[in-house]
């Protein structure tokens, strides 16, 4: 295999304005495992100095959370180079990732394996199992359950069918993510509601499973073209659409990457241009779409919230007022995790990074459950499951009492259940 090109990794003057923003640097404090080491790897390999297998273990340990992008004064965008070099030697899964991507890669095993969580968490078996630590002997489906969080809210589809649309309404695409779809399922009821609620007629994609944003971020591009198609024949199945949206963050970020993944494949690469053009970041269509004034509904389950930032939908997209202006919408007070100015930090899930490290995705893990809990808010809002389920079990483990919703479900609450007046009152 041809070595790319590695854009301008040549241009890294190793100033060292990357050290600090980078989550496995401010945990080992490694020189390798900063964005500059990273760098100075991909070089070595461009020069024939390290072999593809060396360097993609040197690299294997980089959660492609591009915080580094915005702190590199030359414009060196280390993360992308860790994903060219890893299309030279994919990671290998570990045999949770595989267990997980079995069910993941197909809609119906998805569908299948959530109606028995949902079943396995209802009748009691999840606390018994945990209590009594039966899975302690067999670490990889140990992980996974870990990561089950507790029962989410009953929310059901109000959602129009797939019809044409009114005169004067958008017809949007809802993309559910195969995690959400699995692990969190009332979040893709809640995102429906609330376009319908805000003028849409929805249609929810139906027969794929993974968009591929697993393989995409090992390298493994045979598999992320095979789940990019099956992803791109469910959007052609959905029919003319307006506009695209994902209730996954990490989903958004994969599609942009259908183009290039299948610019050879003349039967699919058009079509992957179209999805790519009509895909909305869903924070952003929301908040034209929504009123922009202060939901009057009840939020029982939380006093205060904090909004936590999806890495690379922060540092790629630049997606950062659009959230917080939703939930400044909210009957609560908002709370930031960390004061402006400061390093945003990461929760260490990257992907399916928290079961290839889970160490280390745990060490990183911590400095932002104390950062969460130092702002005394007791519901973190997110939009990005992986780093919902992470933060959740984080925060079981430490006794506390803060909930992890998705911005959705908890915009969708607030406009679904009506303020109750206080006693006394009429």
């Amino acid at each position: 295999m041809e070595t790319p090109p590695f854009g301008n990794a040549g241009a890294c003057t190793h100033c060292g304005y990357c050290l600090p923003s980078c989550p496995t640097y401010r945990v080992d404090n490694d020189e390798t495992e900063s964005p500059r080491g990273r760098v100075s790897i991909v070089l070595a390999l461009a020069a024939g100095d390290l072999t593809p297998d060396e360097a993609g273990n040197a690299l294997s340990r980089c959660l492609l959370c591009r915080a580094c992008h915005l702190a590199c004064p030359a414009g060196v965008r280390p993360g992308s180079l860790v994903m060219q070099a890893r299309l030279l030697a994919p990671l290998r899964p570990t045999l949770a990732s595989r267990l997980l991507h079995r069910i993941t890669d197909s809609h119906r095993l998805t569908a299948l394996a959530a109606l028995v969580l949902r079943w396995y968490r209802k009748l009691g078996w999840q606390d018994f199992v945990r209590r009594h630590a039966i899975l302690a002997r067999f670490s990889a489906l140990e992980r996974l359950e870990s990561l089950l969080p507790d029962p989410g809210p009953e929310v059901m589809f109000t959602a129009s069918p797939p019809e044409a649309s009114a005169a004067g309404r958008p017809r949007v695409a809802l993309l559910c993510g195969c995690m959400a779809r699995l692990f969190l399922p009332h979040v893709a009821p809640a995102a429906a509601n609330l376009l319908v609620w805000t003028g849409c007629d929805v249609v929810v994609w139906q027969g794929f499973g993974c968009c591929g944003s697993p393989y995409r971020e090992a390298g493994d591009g045979a598999r992320f073209r095979r789940q990019a198609r099956r992803t791109l024949r469910a959007f052609a199945a959905a029919g003319p659409v307006d506009a695209v949206l994902c209730d996954s963050a990490n989903c958004a970020m994969t599609i942009a990457d259908y183009p290039s993944a299948l610019a050879d494949d003349p039967d699919f690469h058009p079509l992957a241009r179209e999805l790519v053009a009509k895909t909305m970041d869903f924070n952003t269509f929301l908040l034209q779409k929504m009123p922009h004034s202060p939901l009057s509904g009840a939020l029982p389950e939380c006093e205060s919230v904090a909004y936590h930032d999806h890495c690379q939908t922060r540092f790629e997209l630049g997606i950062i007022e659009e959230p917080r202006k939703l939930l400044d919408m909210l009957p609560v007070p908002r709370r930031e995790i960390t004061p402006p100015g400061t390093q945003t930090a990461c929760c260490g899930a990257g992907g399916e990074y928290l079961l290839r490290q889970p160490d280390r995705s745990q060490a990183i893990r911590e400095r932002k459950l104390d950062a969460i809990l130092a702002t005394g808010a007791d519901c973190v809002v997110a939009g990005n499951p992986g780093c919902m389920l992470h933060l959740q079990a984080g925060l079981r483990q430490r006794g506390a009492r803060v909930r992890v919703r998705h911005l959705a479900e908890l915009l969708w609450s607030a406009i679904n259940k009506p303020l109750e007046p206080k006693r006394g009152t009429p």
